[in-house]
């Protein structure tokens, strides 16, 4: 858990993102990744998904590295909270959070389509949730 950087969000749910991703094999996303001078996309299958790591199309990803993996299918439940979510190689995002898992977050970035994106939380990334109003 050392290696997890995330910073005033909700207690994370008992689910990992493999748990998460199994249910999707089979099912087009796209898949961002560093690149030069800008992110790779690729779009593909989501399929193989294993301990150390997941295939979209013919592009194998290890957990342990900077990506993001866009569904295509709408979110269904958004909080009200902000994130912003740093991946090395990548940037930053903004976005509105759906759940904190045990390894990852699953967001809608904003500005984009209000579909939900799954960010791995390791080595190389960072989250932070903006505090909720108090009221």
């Amino acid at each position: 858990m050392s290696d997890i950087s995330i910073r005033d969000c909700p207690a994370p749910v008992n689910m990992t993102l493999i748990q998460r991703l199994k249910p999707l094999v089979g099912r087009t996303v796209t898949l961002y990744q560093p690149g030069m001078p800008q992110l790779t996309k690729t779009r593909g299958v989501l399929r193989d998904v294993t301990l150390t790591s997941f295939k979209v199309g013919a592009t194998k990803v290890f957990y342990k590295t900077s990506f993001i993996v866009e569904l295509h299918s709408p979110a269904k439940r958004v909080r009200p909270r902000e994130l912003t979510a740093t991946a090395e190689g990548m940037g930053r995002f903004s976005g509105k959070l759906i759940r904190v898992g045990r390894d990852f977050v699953e967001f809608v970035r904003i500005p984009g389509r209000r579909v939900p994106s799954l960010f791995p939380l390791n080595l190389f990334t960072e989250v932070i949730c903006e505090p909720e109003d108090e009221e």
